[in-house]
């Protein structure tokens, strides 16, 4: 494999292209000046000076000696695993700065938009689950929502929803009450904290409705459109229309 090529693919685990050259250098010439090490990663002299420090001080950079002559030599490839611990402490000291902020972020947020409702918007797939993780974020426990939604379609992206769903309401105690259009019965589950009731007609987007917050979801795949609202009126309103329907599958039993 040529040296660039190997570059590229350590520059994936978190090095910049010129460290990556570097360091890869390094490794295949062993102790070396930095005339050598720069020629070898077409970098000019004062530029490597100046990478070979920060390699050093990510431990991948040893200097040594020979002679007169100030060298340096590449750690072997197993302290990359170094590189994976800082970040993964780097991460985690964001999420705790993260956590930190989070409710003066979100009270800011409600302070900006006075009483008005707030309103957000998800696209794709990947918007539709951080929708996902908002609401039970958001939720709280021992608190019942209150659900509408089409079993098929939901089951084309969650194949294992009747498994992942209860396990993150169940963590919290959230109990749910669904009406939904599905080819199978959904039972009543008491262990589950479940209730549902099944119509003919296929549910054409899914609805949760929570305290204080409503969310809608079309079922289109990657052209899927979520939306977010949190208002207590409003949601106070839908959770009425809610209980209505609810009732009047009763009636219809």
């Amino acid at each position: 494999m040529q040296l660039a090529e190997l570059a590229a693919k350590v520059q994936a685990l978190g090095l910049t292209d010129k460290e990556a050259r570097v360091y890869v250098a390094a490794l295949f010439l062993g102790a070396s000046s930095v005339q050598k090490i720069a020629e070898q990663a077409d970098i000019n002299r004062a530029t490597t000076y100046i990478i070979l420090d920060q390699l050093a001080e990510l431990g991948l950079i040893a200097q040594s000696t020979e002679g007169k002559k100030t060298v340096f030599v590449a750690e072997g490839p197993e302290t990359l695993e170094r590189l994976f611990d800082r970040q993964i402490e780097s991460i985690e000291e964001k999420r705790k700065e993260l956590q930190y902020l989070l409710p003066e972020l979100e009270q800011n947020q409600r302070l900006s938009t006075g009483d008005a409702p707030a309103v957000r918007f998800y696209k794709g797939q990947e918007g539709i689950a951080t929708l996902a993780n908002e609401l039970y974020r958001k939720t709280r426990s021992g608190s019942e929502i209150y659900g509408l939604m089409n079993v098929d379609e939901i089951e084309k992206v969650i194949t294992d929803v009747f498994k992942s769903s209860p396990e993150h309401r169940l963590r919290k105690k959230i109990s749910s009450k669904v009406i939904y259009s599905y080819r199978k019965e959904v039972p009543t589950d008491s262990k589950l904290l479940r209730q549902t009731k099944r119509i003919q007609a296929p549910v054409k987007a899914d609805i949760s409705l929570h305290e204080e917050i409503a969310s809608f979801c079309t079922y289109a795949g990657k052209d899927s459109i979520g939306i977010i609202i949190e208002s207590k009126e409003i949601v106070a309103a839908l959770r009425q229309l809610f209980e209505l329907a609810w009732a009047s599958q009763d009636s219809k039993s």
